[in-house]
């Protein structure tokens, strides 16, 4: 992994991993993010309503992204590219903010790419910026319990289920529960001490 520079001015340095370069989204990704920000089976376990253009992808990123990010006080998160590819197939992201030193993370992907192991490999580096870079103490991951390939990448990525709010709606009012995860820095420590020690 190639982190190039440092989190500065609330925007997080560019990863290179494996296969990915991960960067900031720009308007003239609108239209890329807009083929998986439409889909249903994308947006609905995601927790939010499918984006109906790309004027209002754009709007989503010139606006209501940047409101958020001053609001909650939340470093800008990250476009997914293949390498060598700079088209942005999907988001790994802090969406919103527990504590000072804890924030939760999200993500979507074009489902063309599901299945690849992209999410995991973008997460574990939105996760090492985030312990290294930021100083969180804990990075916490809300899914609903039928999202089982967001449950399967918490899991991967060493998270520990916490919680679950059972008898709630979706975004669609479908009944189902919440599930909370959560990563402490010094179990993320404690795992990439074993995997440098094999």
């Amino acid at each position: 992994m190639k982190i190039f520079g440092e989190f500065k001015n609330n925007e997080l340095p560019c990863v290179e991993t494996d296969r990915l370069l991960l960067r900031q989204r720009t308007l003239e990704d609108a239209a890329d993010m807009y083929k998986y920000a439409c889909l249903e089976e994308v947006c609905y376990p995601a927790g939010f309503p499918p984006v109906q253009s790309v004027d209002e992808e754009i709007h989503y990123l010139n606006g209501v992204y940047k409101e958020r990010l001053i609001e909650q006080n939340l470093p800008s998160g990250y476009g997914i590219t293949l390498k060598g590819k700079n088209k942005v197939i999907g988001s790994v992201d802090f969406n919103k903010r527990h504590a000072d030193d804890i924030l939760e993370m999200g993500y979507v992907l074009h489902p063309k790419y599901w299945g690849k192991g992209i999410v995991p490999e973008a997460g574990r580096a939105l996760i090492e910026i985030a312990f290294t870079q930021l100083n969180l103490c804990k990075i916490v991951i809300s899914c609903y319990d039928y999202n089982l390939q967001s449950q399967a990448v918490a899991q991967k990525l060493g998270f520990i289920k916490e919680d679950e709010r059972r008898g709630i709606k979706d975004i669609m009012g479908k009944p189902c529960s919440d599930l909370k995860y959560g990563l402490l820095k010094a179990e993320w420590e404690a795992a990439k001490s074993a995997i440098n020690r094999d």
